[in-house]
Protein backbone atom coordinates (compact mmCIF):
# COMPACT_ATOMS: atom_id res chain seq x y z
CA UNK A 1 0.00 0.00 0.00
CA UNK A 2 1.39 3.53 -0.77
CA UNK A 3 2.13 5.51 2.50
CA UNK A 4 0.49 8.43 0.64
CA UNK A 5 -2.75 6.47 0.17
CA UNK A 6 -2.87 5.11 3.95
CA UNK A 7 -3.61 8.71 4.72
CA UNK A 8 -6.48 9.77 2.28
CA UNK A 9 -9.33 10.84 3.13
CA UNK A 10 -10.96 7.42 1.74
CA UNK A 11 -8.81 5.11 3.89
CA UNK A 12 -9.88 6.87 7.19
CA UNK A 13 -13.41 6.58 6.91
CA UNK A 14 -13.68 3.42 5.83
CA UNK A 15 -11.39 2.73 8.98
CA UNK A 16 -12.83 4.73 11.35
CA UNK A 17 -16.47 3.30 9.52
CA UNK A 18 -15.10 -0.12 10.67
CA UNK A 19 -13.98 0.65 14.25
CA UNK A 20 -10.62 1.37 13.98
CA UNK A 21 -9.55 2.92 17.74
CA UNK A 22 -6.90 5.41 15.30
CA UNK A 23 -9.38 6.77 13.80
CA UNK A 24 -12.07 7.76 16.22
CA UNK A 25 -13.91 10.82 16.49
CA UNK A 26 -16.25 12.82 17.14
CA UNK A 27 -19.99 13.20 15.25
CA UNK A 28 -18.50 17.00 13.87
CA UNK A 29 -15.12 15.24 12.85
CA UNK A 30 -17.07 12.55 10.99
CA UNK A 31 -19.23 15.25 9.34
CA UNK A 32 -16.50 16.97 8.24
CA UNK A 33 -14.56 13.67 6.90
CA UNK A 34 -17.69 12.73 4.90
CA UNK A 35 -17.36 16.03 2.56
CA UNK A 36 -13.93 15.42 2.00
CA UNK A 37 -14.56 11.60 0.39
CA UNK A 38 -14.12 11.40 -3.63
CA UNK A 39 -17.10 8.63 -3.11
CA UNK A 40 -15.85 6.88 -6.52
CA UNK A 41 -12.84 6.10 -4.71
CA UNK A 42 -14.25 4.64 -1.62
CA UNK A 43 -16.04 2.38 -3.67
CA UNK A 44 -12.92 1.10 -5.38
CA UNK A 45 -10.71 0.67 -1.92
CA UNK A 46 -13.82 -1.23 -0.20
CA UNK A 47 -14.83 -4.35 -0.93
CA UNK A 48 -18.49 -5.16 -2.35
CA UNK A 49 -18.98 -8.05 0.67
CA UNK A 50 -18.57 -4.73 2.88
CA UNK A 51 -20.87 -2.47 0.84
CA UNK A 52 -24.27 -3.27 2.99
CA UNK A 53 -22.26 -3.02 6.11
CA UNK A 54 -20.68 0.33 4.89
CA UNK A 55 -24.76 1.65 4.23
CA UNK A 56 -25.78 0.47 7.59
CA UNK A 57 -22.79 2.64 9.10
CA UNK A 58 -23.42 5.82 6.92
CA UNK A 59 -26.82 5.56 7.61
CA UNK A 60 -26.62 7.86 10.91
CA UNK A 61 -24.92 10.38 8.88
CA UNK A 62 -27.98 10.83 5.81
CA UNK A 63 -29.35 13.61 7.31
CA UNK A 64 -25.75 15.59 7.78
CA UNK A 65 -24.71 15.93 4.51
CA UNK A 66 -26.16 16.34 0.66
CA UNK A 67 -26.33 12.31 -0.08
CA UNK A 68 -23.77 11.42 -2.74
CA UNK A 69 -25.43 9.13 -5.27
CA UNK A 70 -22.84 6.33 -5.00
CA UNK A 71 -24.82 5.54 -1.78
CA UNK A 72 -27.69 3.98 -3.42
CA UNK A 73 -24.92 1.47 -4.40
CA UNK A 74 -24.09 0.26 -0.61
CA UNK A 75 -28.14 0.59 -0.34
CA UNK A 76 -29.15 -1.22 -3.16
CA UNK A 77 -26.49 -4.04 -2.14
CA UNK A 78 -27.92 -4.18 0.99
CA UNK A 79 -31.36 -5.02 -0.27
CA UNK A 80 -29.92 -7.42 -2.52
CA UNK A 81 -28.33 -9.36 0.50
CA UNK A 82 -31.21 -9.26 2.75
CA UNK A 83 -33.34 -11.21 -0.70
CA UNK A 84 -30.74 -13.53 -1.21
CA UNK A 85 -30.38 -14.64 2.43
CA UNK A 86 -33.58 -15.19 3.27
CA UNK A 87 -33.22 -17.40 0.06
CA UNK A 88 -30.17 -19.46 1.55
CA UNK A 89 -32.03 -19.72 4.81
CA UNK A 90 -35.42 -21.46 3.60
CA UNK A 91 -32.95 -23.72 1.78
CA UNK A 92 -30.91 -24.23 4.15
CA UNK A 93 -34.21 -25.52 6.75
CA UNK A 94 -34.97 -28.02 3.49
CA UNK A 95 -31.27 -29.64 2.95
CA UNK A 96 -31.13 -29.63 6.99
CA UNK A 97 -34.47 -31.75 7.27
CA UNK A 98 -33.01 -33.83 4.34
CA UNK A 99 -30.42 -34.99 6.33
CA UNK A 100 -32.21 -35.48 9.19
CA UNK A 101 -34.67 -37.61 7.78
CA UNK A 102 -31.66 -39.73 6.27
CA UNK A 103 -29.87 -40.19 10.02
CA UNK A 104 -26.90 -37.82 9.04
CA UNK A 105 -26.40 -34.80 11.42
CA UNK A 106 -25.09 -31.25 10.26
CA UNK A 107 -23.72 -28.39 11.74
CA UNK A 108 -23.98 -25.26 9.98
CA UNK A 109 -21.18 -23.25 9.65
CA UNK A 110 -19.74 -19.20 9.07
CA UNK A 111 -21.70 -16.97 6.96
CA UNK A 112 -25.29 -18.28 7.67
CA UNK A 113 -24.97 -18.36 11.47
CA UNK A 114 -22.86 -15.17 12.05
CA UNK A 115 -25.79 -13.20 9.43
CA UNK A 116 -28.50 -14.41 11.61
CA UNK A 117 -26.55 -14.18 14.89
CA UNK A 118 -24.49 -12.00 15.45
CA UNK A 119 -24.99 -8.63 12.70
CA UNK A 120 -27.81 -6.42 13.85
CA UNK A 121 -29.51 -7.76 10.67
CA UNK A 122 -28.54 -10.76 8.32
CA UNK A 123 -28.75 -7.96 5.60
CA UNK A 124 -25.79 -6.51 6.70
CA UNK A 125 -23.42 -9.72 6.08
CA UNK A 126 -23.36 -11.16 2.47
CA UNK A 127 -23.23 -14.74 1.74
CA UNK A 128 -21.87 -16.15 -1.32
CA UNK A 129 -22.86 -20.16 -0.39
CA UNK A 130 -24.01 -22.39 2.81
CA UNK A 131 -21.33 -24.49 4.77
CA UNK A 132 -22.22 -27.68 6.24
CA UNK A 133 -20.71 -30.21 8.75
CA UNK A 134 -21.25 -33.22 8.54
CA UNK A 135 -19.45 -36.61 10.19
CA UNK A 136 -16.73 -37.67 9.09
CA UNK A 137 -17.26 -40.49 6.41
CA UNK A 138 -21.02 -39.60 5.79
CA UNK A 139 -19.88 -36.88 3.37
CA UNK A 140 -20.67 -38.74 0.01
CA UNK A 141 -23.65 -39.83 1.36
CA UNK A 142 -24.73 -36.46 2.55
CA UNK A 143 -24.34 -35.30 -1.08
CA UNK A 144 -26.09 -37.88 -2.56
CA UNK A 145 -29.14 -37.03 -0.33
CA UNK A 146 -28.61 -33.69 -1.54
CA UNK A 147 -28.75 -34.49 -5.06
CA UNK A 148 -31.99 -35.70 -4.41
CA UNK A 149 -33.32 -32.49 -3.58
CA UNK A 150 -32.15 -30.74 -6.51
CA UNK A 151 -28.23 -29.82 -5.66
CA UNK A 152 -25.58 -30.81 -8.26
CA UNK A 153 -21.45 -30.17 -8.81
CA UNK A 154 -20.99 -27.59 -11.48
CA UNK A 155 -19.68 -28.30 -15.14
CA UNK A 156 -15.88 -28.80 -14.79
CA UNK A 157 -15.62 -29.42 -11.08
CA UNK A 158 -12.50 -31.45 -12.16
CA UNK A 159 -11.20 -27.92 -13.37
CA UNK A 160 -12.05 -26.38 -10.42
CA UNK A 161 -10.38 -29.00 -8.31
CA UNK A 162 -6.86 -28.59 -10.21
CA UNK A 163 -7.10 -24.66 -10.10
CA UNK A 164 -7.24 -25.03 -6.25
CA UNK A 165 -5.17 -27.95 -5.82
CA UNK A 166 -1.90 -26.09 -5.19
CA UNK A 167 -3.55 -23.23 -2.89
CA UNK A 168 -4.68 -26.25 -0.27
CA UNK A 169 -2.79 -26.48 2.65
CA UNK A 170 -1.13 -29.79 3.59
CA UNK A 171 -4.14 -32.00 4.72
CA UNK A 172 -6.72 -29.52 3.89
CA UNK A 173 -10.06 -31.07 2.41
CA UNK A 174 -11.34 -30.21 -1.19
CA UNK A 175 -15.28 -28.86 -1.18
CA UNK A 176 -16.72 -28.18 -4.52
CA UNK A 177 -19.94 -26.56 -4.01
CA UNK A 178 -22.99 -28.06 -5.13
CA UNK A 179 -25.70 -25.65 -6.86
CA UNK A 180 -29.15 -25.80 -6.65
CA UNK A 181 -30.81 -26.17 -10.15
CA UNK A 182 -32.03 -23.26 -10.99
CA UNK A 183 -30.84 -21.08 -8.52
CA UNK A 184 -27.73 -19.11 -7.69
CA UNK A 185 -27.54 -20.81 -4.44
CA UNK A 186 -24.72 -23.05 -3.65
CA UNK A 187 -24.04 -25.55 -1.01
CA UNK A 188 -20.52 -26.78 0.44
CA UNK A 189 -20.40 -30.27 2.85
CA UNK A 190 -17.63 -30.29 4.65
CA UNK A 191 -16.66 -33.41 6.94
CA UNK A 192 -13.50 -32.14 8.36
CA UNK A 193 -12.52 -28.51 10.00
CA UNK A 194 -9.63 -26.17 9.76
CA UNK A 195 -9.34 -27.22 13.55
CA UNK A 196 -9.31 -30.42 13.62
CA UNK A 197 -7.87 -33.24 12.76
CA UNK A 198 -6.54 -34.29 10.15
CA UNK A 199 -5.46 -30.68 10.09
CA UNK A 200 -4.58 -29.83 13.63
CA UNK A 201 -4.21 -32.39 16.26
CA UNK A 202 -7.89 -32.28 18.13
CA UNK A 203 -10.42 -34.68 17.30
CA UNK A 204 -13.32 -33.28 15.27
CA UNK A 205 -15.81 -35.37 17.85
CA UNK A 206 -14.61 -32.92 20.55
CA UNK A 207 -16.04 -30.06 18.55
CA UNK A 208 -19.47 -32.74 17.66
CA UNK A 209 -19.69 -32.98 21.51
CA UNK A 210 -19.79 -29.18 22.27
CA UNK A 211 -22.14 -28.46 19.79
CA UNK A 212 -24.97 -26.43 20.29
CA UNK A 213 -28.19 -25.80 19.04
CA UNK A 214 -29.18 -21.92 18.22
CA UNK A 215 -32.02 -19.80 16.17
CA UNK A 216 -31.89 -18.33 13.21
CA UNK A 217 -34.74 -16.50 13.54
CA UNK A 218 -37.41 -19.08 13.15
CA UNK A 219 -34.67 -21.78 11.93
CA UNK A 220 -33.35 -24.20 14.64
CA UNK A 221 -29.83 -25.48 13.23
CA UNK A 222 -27.06 -27.06 15.28
CA UNK A 223 -23.51 -25.34 15.01
CA UNK A 224 -20.16 -24.83 16.87
CA UNK A 225 -20.26 -23.82 20.93
CA UNK A 226 -19.18 -19.86 20.85
CA UNK A 227 -14.91 -20.51 21.44
CA UNK A 228 -14.72 -23.23 18.66
CA UNK A 229 -16.96 -21.17 15.71
CA UNK A 230 -14.19 -18.87 16.88
CA UNK A 231 -11.38 -20.56 16.48
CA UNK A 232 -12.84 -21.98 13.49
CA UNK A 233 -13.54 -18.68 11.61
CA UNK A 234 -9.57 -17.50 12.91
CA UNK A 235 -8.09 -20.35 11.13
CA UNK A 236 -10.42 -20.07 8.40
CA UNK A 237 -9.80 -16.70 7.30
CA UNK A 238 -5.93 -17.20 8.39
CA UNK A 239 -4.45 -20.38 8.22
CA UNK A 240 -6.74 -21.58 5.24
CA UNK A 241 -7.05 -18.36 3.31
CA UNK A 242 -3.80 -16.72 4.45
CA UNK A 243 -5.67 -13.38 4.79
CA UNK A 244 -6.17 -13.16 1.55
CA UNK A 245 -10.28 -13.02 1.86
CA UNK A 246 -9.46 -9.28 2.91
CA UNK A 247 -11.43 -6.98 5.31
CA UNK A 248 -15.19 -8.73 5.87
CA UNK A 249 -13.57 -11.62 8.01
CA UNK A 250 -11.56 -9.22 10.21
CA UNK A 251 -15.05 -7.76 10.74
CA UNK A 252 -17.01 -10.44 11.19
CA UNK A 253 -14.42 -11.42 13.87
CA UNK A 254 -15.49 -8.16 15.21
CA UNK A 255 -18.89 -8.39 15.27
CA UNK A 256 -18.97 -11.95 16.63
CA UNK A 257 -16.75 -10.79 19.94
CA UNK A 258 -19.23 -8.15 20.33
CA UNK A 259 -22.21 -10.28 19.99
CA UNK A 260 -21.60 -11.82 23.84
CA UNK A 261 -19.13 -11.14 27.11
CA UNK A 262 -18.42 -14.35 28.47
CA UNK A 263 -16.03 -15.15 26.15
CA UNK A 264 -13.70 -18.15 27.93
CA UNK A 265 -9.96 -16.26 26.56
CA UNK A 266 -8.02 -18.91 28.82
CA UNK A 267 -9.55 -21.65 27.05
CA UNK A 268 -9.75 -20.09 23.77
CA UNK A 269 -5.45 -19.52 24.13
CA UNK A 270 -4.82 -22.73 25.83
CA UNK A 271 -6.99 -24.81 22.44
CA UNK A 272 -4.76 -22.48 20.20
CA UNK A 273 -1.68 -23.95 22.13
CA UNK A 274 -3.10 -27.87 21.98
CA UNK A 275 -4.17 -27.69 18.19
CA UNK A 276 -0.74 -25.93 17.85
CA UNK A 277 -2.18 -22.81 15.93
CA UNK A 278 -1.14 -20.43 18.74
CA UNK A 279 0.14 -18.27 15.97
CA UNK A 280 -2.56 -18.19 13.92
CA UNK A 281 -4.80 -17.10 16.27
CA UNK A 282 -1.83 -14.19 17.77
CA UNK A 283 -1.65 -13.18 14.32
CA UNK A 284 -5.59 -13.13 13.43
CA UNK A 285 -6.98 -11.68 16.36
CA UNK A 286 -4.11 -8.50 16.41
CA UNK A 287 -5.26 -7.71 13.32
CA UNK A 288 -8.46 -7.84 14.17
CA UNK A 289 -8.07 -5.33 17.08
CA UNK A 290 -5.76 -2.95 15.48
CA UNK A 291 -7.55 -2.79 12.48
CA UNK A 292 -11.14 -3.09 13.12
CA UNK A 293 -11.50 -2.44 16.85
CA UNK A 294 -12.39 -5.80 18.05
CA UNK A 295 -12.57 -6.64 21.80
CA UNK A 296 -9.88 -8.96 22.44
CA UNK A 297 -7.58 -8.54 25.64
CA UNK A 298 -4.12 -8.45 26.60
CA UNK A 299 -4.92 -11.45 28.57
CA UNK A 300 -5.25 -13.69 25.58
CA UNK A 301 -1.74 -12.82 23.89
CA UNK A 302 0.26 -12.42 26.86
CA UNK A 303 -1.22 -16.21 27.25
CA UNK A 304 0.34 -17.32 24.08
CA UNK A 305 4.24 -17.56 22.93
CA UNK A 306 4.96 -14.39 21.11
CA UNK A 307 5.31 -15.38 17.10
CA UNK A 308 8.74 -15.00 15.97
CA UNK A 309 9.28 -12.10 13.81
CA UNK A 310 6.34 -10.73 14.47
CA UNK A 311 6.52 -7.22 13.14
CA UNK A 312 7.49 -8.62 9.63
CA UNK A 313 4.87 -11.12 9.99
CA UNK A 314 2.36 -8.31 10.84
CA UNK A 315 3.10 -6.95 7.70
CA UNK A 316 2.68 -9.50 5.30
CA UNK A 317 -0.87 -10.65 6.73
CA UNK A 318 -1.96 -6.82 6.65
CA UNK A 319 -0.54 -6.52 2.94
CA UNK A 320 -3.16 -9.69 2.37
CA UNK A 321 -5.76 -7.94 3.86
CA UNK A 322 -5.08 -4.65 2.24
CA UNK A 323 -4.84 -6.15 -1.24
CA UNK A 324 -7.64 -8.30 -1.29
CA UNK A 325 -10.51 -8.05 -3.67
CA UNK A 326 -13.74 -9.70 -4.13
CA UNK A 327 -13.12 -10.95 -7.73
CA UNK A 328 -10.08 -13.27 -7.56
CA UNK A 329 -7.65 -13.61 -10.89
CA UNK A 330 -9.47 -15.55 -13.55
CA UNK A 331 -6.07 -17.00 -14.57
CA UNK A 332 -4.21 -18.08 -10.80
CA UNK A 333 -1.82 -20.14 -12.79
CA UNK A 334 0.51 -17.85 -14.44
CA UNK A 335 0.88 -15.40 -11.15
CA UNK A 336 0.85 -18.96 -9.35
CA UNK A 337 4.13 -20.17 -11.43
CA UNK A 338 5.47 -16.67 -11.33
CA UNK A 339 5.57 -16.94 -7.00
CA UNK A 340 7.53 -20.25 -6.79
CA UNK A 341 10.93 -19.59 -5.60
CA UNK A 342 12.68 -22.33 -8.03
CA UNK A 343 12.02 -23.94 -11.82
CA UNK A 344 12.12 -27.29 -10.32
CA UNK A 345 8.64 -26.06 -8.00
CA UNK A 346 7.12 -24.20 -11.37
CA UNK A 347 7.64 -27.36 -13.32
CA UNK A 348 5.76 -29.88 -10.51
CA UNK A 349 3.10 -27.11 -10.39
CA UNK A 350 2.76 -26.85 -14.19
CA UNK A 351 2.36 -30.88 -14.53
CA UNK A 352 0.16 -31.40 -11.59
CA UNK A 353 -2.14 -28.40 -12.87
CA UNK A 354 -2.72 -30.20 -16.13
CA UNK A 355 -3.05 -33.33 -15.27
CA UNK A 356 -6.30 -34.19 -16.54
CA UNK A 357 -7.25 -37.50 -14.99
CA UNK A 358 -5.39 -39.30 -11.68
CA UNK A 359 -4.37 -42.59 -11.73
CA UNK A 360 -7.17 -43.90 -9.33
CA UNK A 361 -9.78 -42.89 -11.53
CA UNK A 362 -8.86 -45.19 -14.29
CA UNK A 363 -9.78 -48.28 -11.64
CA UNK A 364 -8.52 -52.01 -12.57
CA UNK A 365 -8.57 -53.82 -15.36
CA UNK A 366 -6.02 -54.89 -18.67
CA UNK A 367 -4.08 -51.70 -19.58
CA UNK A 368 -5.86 -51.42 -22.86
CA UNK A 369 -8.89 -51.14 -20.84
CA UNK A 370 -7.10 -48.30 -18.82
CA UNK A 371 -6.01 -46.91 -21.82
CA UNK A 372 -9.20 -46.54 -23.28
CA UNK A 373 -10.58 -45.27 -20.37
CA UNK A 374 -7.92 -42.75 -19.72
CA UNK A 375 -8.45 -41.67 -23.27
CA UNK A 376 -12.08 -40.82 -22.93
CA UNK A 377 -12.05 -39.16 -20.04
CA UNK A 378 -8.88 -37.23 -20.92
CA UNK A 379 -10.91 -35.92 -23.83
CA UNK A 380 -14.23 -34.98 -21.96
CA UNK A 381 -12.47 -33.43 -19.27
CA UNK A 382 -9.85 -31.36 -22.10
CA UNK A 383 -13.34 -30.27 -23.53
CA UNK A 384 -14.84 -28.77 -20.50
CA UNK A 385 -11.95 -27.17 -19.80
CA UNK A 386 -11.60 -25.31 -23.11
CA UNK A 387 -15.09 -24.26 -22.46
CA UNK A 388 -13.87 -22.98 -18.83
CA UNK A 389 -10.92 -21.19 -19.93
CA UNK A 390 -11.96 -19.49 -23.02
CA UNK A 391 -14.55 -16.66 -21.40
CA UNK A 392 -11.71 -16.36 -18.49
CA UNK A 393 -9.45 -15.69 -20.95
CA UNK A 394 -11.56 -13.03 -22.38
CA UNK A 395 -12.91 -11.60 -18.89
CA UNK A 396 -9.02 -11.14 -17.98
CA UNK A 397 -8.25 -9.53 -21.00
CA UNK A 398 -11.23 -7.07 -20.74
CA UNK A 399 -10.14 -6.51 -16.99
CA UNK A 400 -6.57 -5.65 -17.57
CA UNK A 401 -5.82 -8.93 -15.89
CA UNK A 402 -2.55 -9.65 -18.77
CA UNK A 403 -1.01 -6.57 -18.05
CA UNK A 404 2.51 -7.32 -17.13
CA UNK A 405 2.61 -4.90 -13.99
CA UNK A 406 -1.11 -6.87 -12.60
CA UNK A 407 0.48 -10.25 -13.10
CA UNK A 408 4.02 -9.35 -11.43
CA UNK A 409 1.99 -7.94 -8.47
CA UNK A 410 -0.53 -10.78 -8.01
CA UNK A 411 2.62 -13.15 -7.96
CA UNK A 412 4.39 -10.96 -5.41
CA UNK A 413 0.95 -11.34 -3.03
CA UNK A 414 1.34 -14.99 -3.94
CA UNK A 415 4.57 -15.68 -2.57
CA UNK A 416 4.30 -13.09 0.43
CA UNK A 417 1.18 -15.21 1.19
CA UNK A 418 3.61 -18.36 0.61
CA UNK A 419 6.06 -17.26 2.56
CA UNK A 420 3.57 -15.84 5.92
CA UNK A 421 2.18 -19.95 5.89
CA UNK A 422 5.68 -21.44 5.53
CA UNK A 423 7.14 -19.52 8.59
CA UNK A 424 3.97 -19.84 10.59
CA UNK A 425 3.80 -23.24 9.95
CA UNK A 426 7.29 -23.98 10.78
CA UNK A 427 6.96 -22.18 14.11
CA UNK A 428 3.74 -23.77 15.17
CA UNK A 429 5.56 -27.33 14.76
CA UNK A 430 2.64 -29.00 12.75
CA UNK A 431 2.43 -31.99 10.73
CA UNK A 432 2.46 -29.78 7.62
CA UNK A 433 4.96 -27.19 8.82
CA UNK A 434 7.60 -30.26 9.50
CA UNK A 435 6.58 -31.06 5.78
CA UNK A 436 7.36 -27.44 4.72
CA UNK A 437 10.71 -27.47 6.57
CA UNK A 438 12.05 -30.63 5.15
CA UNK A 439 10.67 -30.11 1.50
CA UNK A 440 11.65 -26.23 0.86
CA UNK A 441 13.08 -24.86 4.21
CA UNK A 442 12.26 -21.53 5.94
CA UNK A 443 10.81 -18.72 3.60
CA UNK A 444 11.93 -15.44 3.30
CA UNK A 445 10.05 -12.42 2.91
CA UNK A 446 10.87 -11.51 -1.12
CA UNK A 447 10.24 -7.35 -1.68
Amino acid sequence: MNPQAENNAERRLLLALLGNRKEAMDRAGFVSLLNEVNWQIFLALTSQDLYPYMASRLEPYIDCIETPREWDVLLNARRRTAVHNLRLRHELGRVIEALRESGIPALALKGVVLAYTTYADPSLRPMTDLDLLVPTGKREMAVDVLRKVGFEYPEGVDAIQREHCQRLAPAQEFCPPLRLTGSKVLLEVHSQLECSEPVLRIAAQEFWSRSVTIDLKGLTVRTLCPEDFLLHLCLHQSRAHRFETGLRPVVDLKVLLESRRDWNWTRIAATSMRSRSAGWMYLTLEAARDLVGAPVPDLFFQSLPRPFGLPSLRRLAEEQIWSARCEKPRLPLIPSLLAEHSWRNRTRMFFTRMRLVRREELGPGPAHVRLIRLARLSYRRMLVTIKILIPRFRHAWEGGQWNVGAVWNTARLTRHANTLFRRVEQESGTAAGESIAAASGTGTLVS
